[in-house]
């Protein structure tokens, strides 16, 4: 018997995330369009009849985008709210208009603007073809043997074939195949179907179901229908896509599709995502570290949690989401058999906890697994009035006892309410602040022909499962429930286009491997370009522990932290396997923590940076991570290299993805650039005929800057929730004159959609002059800072220039960037990095855009060096002491907080170059009411039994105490000992002659 299995491989249906070939032969004669009859117009719409009554109706989006819709003769179109992946409201929002010029032989059909779209449908047969109006350049098109047809068994399949494409043009398919995984970019001369799975165990996760397609010529294809689609870019000399319903009863597929003209990749995603939704923006908080449970499923309970999270603050790393595995959820604890509501025995005090994660700067994501669904409280089994299917229509469904019905929207209404009454109704105050919806994707074994609750077929609403599902949380839930005050993150395995618009997805149980790590850098690439740019992958894989200890360092650490969602992620007991399987960077050897927390202060240094790429992701569909076909969709080097993406408009990265000390991977930098080393600032001439030849280590990922970049920074913080915006850093490369609009708010609410709360900082480089000048925001926020201070890094000098600011006196020289910031002002020059940078005094903040800071050239040479040496704590020697970044005013990477403990110290190894008197100053908080006094020691021989530290009024109230001793030459420990209960805060020590 042949399986159902093999009869859709032969009947070109994807299997596995591919088709394998081309449909098979249909049973009957294919219909096409007949002769020209009539038409009629009513200024956005242009219906067209053929005289074997088939219709086509061709509609106006806006001015670059028109929709194009076929109906056999007796059938009416479907209506516009079939199907939900275009934004309703884009409907009628997007308006437009279309202008028809009839001859004898053709419909000439135009959109408004003189660079919009030009449709001509010839009349004997009806063939259709789609033109830049501007240039009349040709985009797409049909003749008399390639056309739109109806064929399959009984019709079953709606096919549009184009003329083939000429050899120069390229094709990227948006969305991926399962578990994220795509094999290249470039899709140019392959088959592909991104479809709903059809497995019967979990091989077929998280698909990207977007039916989008990008061109090189400058125009996308978006497929409106929710049946299985397939899209042939070239193989076999065949251009075309198709939707099939299986040959199911009932209501067969429409052709149905958008065509969107650029010609830039970067306008089609801002319309395409206008046409189907805005990727919904989530809060700053989400864009820091997320760590999950899921290695410690026998004892991570509320203590363990507050426990690990304690011991990963005190070593100096970052965190803000607690990802929720399983063990939160009452019942077994487990994948199975537990439920979506805190246990009453492992989360004792939700609330309690709440309390103490808001201190912390901690938000929490709580999990849903669709397998539980029965035990949740409420749930109603079987058809309407119940939340599921047909038993008989589900029976082959693994965990049959829960498959909810996502098109019912009493079965939405239900998943939501027990969300909002056992977590997320604020009157509980329990954490709950994002959404983690496990399994939606394993749901394959479902007849075709099963019947739903919205009266469609399983064929035609299984890749709409996914939206539906995010609607219930985003739209219908969240949005309606707690409003505008704080942001939702929700993400699903496995994604619907326009689901963007409620929540996001990730790529499932993917593998351990570095043949995976790369499929899944494409996918990330692929997701961004169909309207997901926040998409995430488990960090290391899913399956695999432990990973090797290369593997840690550069897909965990490096390119986790450089992806737009840094979600370390693995399976595996860490009490059996041992503390390597952990992917907490705590639990790892020195290596392998030491570059996490070298890849968590960069990933936080660049949050203003990284959040105004996200921004803009929202506001213009523009990826995070995008593509190179991105910015050089004409340049055949750019679908080569999918390997690599730009991360925004300034930063090359590309992942190590070997584990071999000393690989070569070859990266291309884009000519007409001169392109930075990241790590050493190295300059290279960018090539469109030569790769660079990169060695690489385990740890380092490859990052490149192009000059005339500004990256703006903040302090390093351990929670974007103690970020100091009183204080912005720009790296400025050199080289070229450059640009960058920096966009901050509040970070929580949706007051970000309205402009007037959101602000938005223009700065600007001059390379001739090496001006920089920086702005006063645009519009405003909450809590935005009153006043800041800037410091501005000049990349590429060959040697230090005098500075000032505005129009004040020259500024001073002093040995370090962290000196003159203790001074107030000044200049500094790093001989080694060969970076100058200039700090401002603190300028009160006004909105309007004017100028707040001008940062030039004196012309005066650069000054004589004055200062001390600065040593800061976080970085010295630690015994009892841990870091914390809490509260605002440290310099460097945080400041240190002694514990209860007699004998707690800092220890500082500072070089001394001449032996004798010395001043030594430490910088501190202490918000007690008394003196802390500490120890000082001079290579172990006491310096102040009880030096004073006096109360400051705050803990982010700083000053200093200094004590004067001699010093001799070479390197030198001092020590800092705490002598009764506690110390205060110390953030740094400077060390001067004198």
């Amino acid at each position: 018997m042949t399986s159902r299995r093999d009869f859709l491989r032969t009947a070109g249906f994807a299997v596995g995330g591919a088709v394998a070939g081309t449909p098979s032969t249909p049973l009957q004669a294919a219909e096409t369009l007949t002769d020209y009859a009539s038409h009629t117009s009513d200024g956005r719409d242009v219906t067209v009849t053929s005289t074997g009554g088939q219709r086509i109706r061709i509609t106006a989006y806006g001015g670059c985008i028109v929709r194009v819709r076929y109906a056999r003769a007796g059938e009416t179109f479907f209506a516009d709210d079939r199907y939900e992946m275009v934004d309703p409201a884009a409907h009628a929002g997007m308006g437009g208009s279309l202008s028809v010029q009839e001859s004898s032989d053709a419909l000439t059909i135009s959109t408004a603007p003189d660079a919009g779209i030009r449709v001509v449908l010839r009349k004997n047969p009806l063939r259709i073809s789609f033109y830049r109006k501007g240039d009349g350049t040709l985009l797409a098109g049909e003749d008399a043997t390639h056309s739109m047809s109806w064929d399959g068994e009984n019709n079953s399949i709606v096919r549009q074939t184009f003329v083939p494409p000429p050899s120069s043009e390229r094709f990227v398919k948006a969305g991926h195949g399962f578990m994220g995984r795509a094999p290249r970019v470039d899709r140019t001369g392959d088959i592909v179907a991104h479809n709903y799975g059809v497995a019967a165990n979990r091989s077929e996760q998280s698909p990207a179901i977007v039916q989008l397609y990008l061109s090189s010529r400058g125009y996308a294809i978006f497929v409106n229908s929710t049946f299985d689609t397939s899209f042939n870019f070239g193989n076999g000399g065949v251009y075309e896509f198709w939707s099939d319903d299986h040959n199911t009863a009932g209501v067969r597929p429409q052709m149905d599709y958008f065509v969107i003209k650029g010609p830039q990749f970067a306008k089609l995603l801002d319309r395409y995502t206008q046409l189907t939704g805005r990727p919904r923006f989530p809060g700053l908080a989400i864009f820091g570290l997320q760590m999950s449970d899921k290695n410690f499923p026998t004892v991570s309970d509320q203590n363990w949690w507050v426990d690990k999270i304690t011991e990963l603050r005190d070593k100096g790393f970052p965190l803000d989401l607690q990802v929720h595995d399983n063990r939160w959820r009452a019942g077994s604890g487990g994948w199975n058999g537990s439920w979506f509501e805190f246990d009453a025995q492992r989360w004792p005090d939700p609330a309690g906890f709440k309390r103490w994660a808001d201190e912390n700067g901690i938000i929490t994501s709580l999990d849903y697994n669709r397998n539980n669904s029965s035990l949740m409280a409420g749930w109603r089994p079987g058809p309407p009035p119940g939340y599921s299917f047909q038993p008989a229509d589900i029976a082959r469904v693994s965990e049959n006892e829960s498959v909810p019905d996502w098109s019912n929207p009493a079965t939405r209404a239900w998943v939501w309410d027990v969300f909002w009454t056992k977590a997320l109704n604020p009157a509980l105050g329990f954490p709950g602040d994002a959404l983690w919806l496990d399994e939606p994707d394993e749901l394959g074994p479902i007849p075709f022909d099963a019947v739903a609750a919205n009266g469609q077929r399983w064929s035609e609403l299984r890749n709409a499962y996914f939206l539906y599902l995010l609607k219930a949380t985003g739209q219908e839930g969240w949005d309606a429930r707690i409003g505008p005050g704080r942001r939702p993150w929700i993400f699903s395995r496995g994604a619907t286009a326009g689901q963007q618009r409620y929540g996001h997805l990730w790529t499932g149980d993917t593998q351990s491997t570095y043949g995976e790590m790369q499929q899944q850098i494409r996918g990330m690439l692929n997701a961004g370009l169909g309207g997901f740019p926040y998409a995430n992958v488990d960090g290391g894989g899913h399956n695999g522990n432990p990973i090797p200890p290369d593997m840690y360092r550069n897909w965990v650490a490096a390119w986790g932290a450089l992806s737009p969602i840094w979600r370390p992620h693995g399976y595996g007991d860490a009490l059996v396997l041992g503390q390597r399987a952990s992917r907490w960077p705590t639990d790892q050897p020195a290596a392998e923590s030491d570059d996490f927390l070298r890849y968590s202060r960069l990933r936080y240094t660049l949050l203003p940076y990284l959040y105004t790429i996200a921004h803009a992701a929202h506001a213009t569909g523009m990826p995070m991570a995008r593509a190179m076909v991105v910015d050089h969709q004409y340049n055949a080097m750019a679908y080569a290299h999918d390997q690599q993406y730009m991360w925004g408009p300034s930063v090359l990265v590309m992942p190590v993805t070997t584990g071999t000390d000393g690989a070569t991977q070859r990266v291309w930098l884009p000519a007409g650039e001169t392109w930075y080393d990241f790590w050493t600032d190295a300059k290279n001439v960018g090539s469109d005929s030569a790769e660079k030849a990169y060695v690489t280590r385990p740890g380092e990922i490859i990052m490149y800057v192009r000059s005339g970049a500004i990256l703006p920074r903040y302090r390093y913080a351990q929670s974007t929730a103690f970020v100091d915006k009183t204080h912005l850093e720009l790296d400025v490369y050199t080289g070229k004159d450059g640009a960058f609009s920096l966009y901050e708010d509040d970070g929580v609410s949706e007051e970000h959609r309205t402009a007037a709360a959101r602000g938005v900082t223009d700065l600007a480089y001059t390379d001739s002059t090496r001006t920089v000048v920086v702005d006063h925001p645009v519009g405003t926020y909450r809590d935005a800072p009153a006043e800041r201070r800037y410091v501005v890094r000049y990349h590429g000098l060959s040697g230090p220039i005098g500075m000032q600011v505005l129009d004040q006196p020259p500024l001073p020289a002093f040995t370090s960037e962290t000196a003159a910031i203790l001074a107030g002002r000044g200049q500094s020059w790093d001989a080694t990095r060969r970076i100058l940078s200039v700090v401002t005094p603190s300028i009160g903040v006004r909105t309007g855009g004017t100028v707040a800071a001008t940062v030039k050239p004196s012309g005066q040479p650069f000054p004589a060096v004055t200062g001390p040496a600065v040593y800061g704590a976080e970085e010295a020697t630690l015994s009892g002491v841990v870091i914390g970044s809490r509260h605002r005013g440290y310099t460097g990477y945080g400041y240190t907080d002694y514990t209860t403990a007699t004998g707690d110290y800092i220890e500082w190894t500072v070089d001394v170059a001449v032996a004798g008197t010395h001043t030594l100053t430490f910088r501190y908080a202490n918000g007690g009411n008394a003196s802390r006094p500490l120890a000082i020691t001079v290579d172990g021989v006491t310096a102040a039994a009880a030096q004073p530290f006096p109360p400051t009024s705050g803990w982010a109230t700083w000053t200093t105490t200094s004590l004067t001793t001699s010093l001799p030459a070479g390197a030198v420990r001092i020590r800092a000992t705490a002598t009764g209960a506690s110390g205060g805060n110390i953030d740094c020590l400077s060390v001067q002659p004198g």
